[in-house]
């Protein structure tokens, strides 16, 4: 995917905030898990367009 070795955990643990913030029964700790989940999110698509930019 990446070669930030980094890469796969962001992954995981974006998928792993979507979760929480869906069974959320809050609508307030839902928007935190929300907001983690943007975090790694964000943290993956960087590495996959940093790793297109170097040709990989």
């Amino acid at each position: 995917m990446t070669s930030d070795p980094d890469c796969l955990y962001h992954a995981d643990r974006a998928r792993t905030e979507a979760v929480r913030a869906i069974e959320s029964g809050s609508p307030m700790v839902a928007a935190i898990h929300q907001e983690l989940c943007l975090h790694y999110c964000g943290r993956v698509i960087a590495a996959m367009l940093l790793t297109a930019a170097r040709g990989g």
